[in-house]
Order: C-alpha cells, then structure tokens, then sequence
C-alpha cells in the first residue's frame, strides 16, 4: 500500500513546513535544496511512495506552485548515495538540468537524474495549476550493467509510450498501485524487469540517436564538400545544391543552422575569401579587380568592392597595392642580405 510522506493543504507554506519537506527528501532520496513558488491559490503538496521489494516508487503531486528541486557538489559529497531516478511525469512537466544538459519532458516521455553530480528539477503544473509525477529509484548497479556510462543519458528525453518504455511506464505505475495485493518477491521481480526493460529501450533509443547523428554529419559534410566546390558558380541557389546533394531545401538549411550557418553568408563569405587570395596573390597581379570578382562568384564588380569594403575595412585595390608593397620590401629585404652575404665573403 502507498504511504503518504508528506501532505500539505493551505496557504502559509512557511519557514517551518519547507524544512520539514526537505527532511522527508533527505530521507527517501537524497539531501538537496528546496524551494516552492507558489502561486496565489492554496496549496497542496503531497509525496507518497510504495516499495515494490527493495524498489521505491514515489509520486510528486502539487496544485497551486511550482517546485525547484537542487543538489550542490556540497550534498553529493556529504553522503555516500549512488542511485537513478526515473521521472516519469503524468500531469505537467519536469525540468531537469545536470551534467551540462537540460530537458523539459511531458507525459509520454520519461528521464532519468543521477545522485552523483549537481542537478537541478523542477517541477511544473499544467495549465490547470496541477502537477504529478512518479519516481523510481534505480539501483545503480544495476543501471551501471544496462548501459554503458549512464550518467552521460541524464537530463534528456526518451519516449515512453511504445515499445519496452511503455511497458516498463505502465508496470511501474501498476506496481504502486497493486504493490500491497502482492507478495514482496513478485513485486520486487516486476520492479526490477520494468527497470530492465526500459533501460533495454532507452539503449536502443540512443543506438537510434547515434546512428542518426552520424547519417547528419555525413550529410553535412558532403554539403560543405559541395558549397567549397561550388561556391564560384554565380548561379548557386539553394535548391540547385539541395537537388545536387538529395536533400530538401528545409533539411539544407536546417543542417547549416546546426552549425550556426545561414546559406547565403556562408556562400558570400566564401567568395570574399577566394577574392581575397586572389588580390594578396602576386602571381595573379595582371588580373583585373573585375576578373578576381566574376571568378569568385560576383555577378558585379561594383557589388564586389561594395561587399569587399564591408567584409575587409578597405577597397580591393588597396588591399592588393599593400600586398604587392609588403611582396616588393621583402624581396629588396632578401637581395640586400644576400649583398651583404656576398660582401662579406
């Protein structure tokens, strides 16, 4: 049978009751900070949890706030705690940031947080002002067997409404609710495949995601070999790369976003720096300004030294009047050494 932790119904949330919220945390998780925003209605808070064998299943409900749990290196180095927990949301959102990420997740997903590092969760109403979630303690060692470097998964989103996850969700949300009609042996036994199963899921999940990101990068590449080689073409337009590159237009963009790219700064970045080595070149010093620009990818040359100006802080002949003064001191600067060289002999 579930057992109420804490429960709280009113408006003065004050000094006192918080102290005793974070005392009941302490004792069935971990010790942390924690701070409630409350809104103008009155306020319930309540924790419960069941134990299905040595498996705790909690619940977080609360109407009428908002709450921010956080974990410091100061609680993780206090005690000796190594344990996952599995938040799986019902009503609302959980926010959880640790180890450099952060997820918003809703019903239909699930996430997990780790006692060994700093974390922060929140826990969101939705818009009725209602929150409720589950959390399931994970043994590490366990969790440590299923997956590889588990604390790397922390504080993203997996989805929980098919295969393995949507088992392992409904048996856990079964298990609390059934534990007590059961003997501790099957509870613990179900407890434990459900942890099983969705760990299996989440593996499979993140083979999906590995493979997937690897699919992009190579898709990524092969359109920046393709804009490095193309980029002179003055009729280069999005969808003749997109076709060239079998991609749609929405994914070519979508790809240089990532990146932080757009397609037409990247294309006239390039032209400019093509344009560039062309002027600062001395073996191309017979080519004219208007020849570097429509080589480059310049439908004008009055655009060119427009866009040139913009980009280089100075006209392009004065970059190549600099550039051949520098070529020219530096050649007298070696015919002198060399006389001096020859002098001296």
């Amino acid at each position: 049978m579930s057992q109420i932790s804490y429960e709280y119904v009113g408006r003065d949330f004050n000094a006192s009751r918080l102290s005793e919220f974070k005392d009941v945390i302490s004792r069935d998780f971990y010790s942390a900070d924690y701070n409630l925003i409350q809104n103008d209605s009155q306020l319930h808070l309540r924790l419960t949890h069941a134990s299905a064998g040595y498996v705790p299943i909690s619940t977080h409900s609360c109407i009428g706030g908002r709450g921010v749990t956080k974990r410091s290196w100061k609680d993780v180095r206090s005690g000796n705690i190594d344990l996952y927990l599995i938040w799986i949301p019902v009503k609302g959102s959980v926010s959880i940031e640790q180890g450099a990420r952060s997820t918003e997740i809703q019903a239909g997903q699930i996430a997990l947080s780790s006692s060994c590092e700093p974390l922060c969760i929140g826990t969101n109403p939705d818009e009725s002002g209602e929150h409720k979630s589950f959390q399931v303690v994970a043994p590490a060692h366990f969790v440590n067997l299923a997956l590889a470097d588990p604390k790397r998964l922390c504080a993203l989103p997996f989805a929980s409404e098919h295969g393995g996850a949507r088992v392992a969700r409904d048996m856990f949300l079964s298990l609390y609710e059934e534990v007590d009609a059961m003997d501790r042996g099957s509870a613990e036994s179900l407890a434990l495949a459900a942890i099983s199963a969705l760990m299996r899921s989440i593996r499979h999940e993140e083979d999906n995601i590995d493979h997937a990101k690897s699919v992009k990068e190579g898709r990524l590449q092969r359109l920046l070999d393709y804009l490095d080689l193309h980029y002179s073409d003055p009729e280069l337009t999005t969808e003749k790369v997109a076709a060239a590159c079998k991609i749609s237009t929405r994914y070519l963009h979508y790809l240089l976003k990532q990146e932080g790219k757009r397609f037409c700064d990247y294309i006239w970045q390039a032209r400019l720096n093509n344009a560039r080595q062309q002027l600062l070149d001395p073996s191309l010093s017979r080519r004219t300004i208007a020849e570097v620009a429509y080589s480059s990818g310049f439908k004008s040359s009055a655009h060119f030294s427009r866009a040139f100006r913009k980009q280089f802080d100075c006209a392009p002949k004065e970059a190549r009047r600099s550039a051949a003064e520098q070529h020219a001191a530096m050649i007298n600067e070696a015919g002198a050494n060399r006389y001096s060289r020859m002098a001296l002999n």
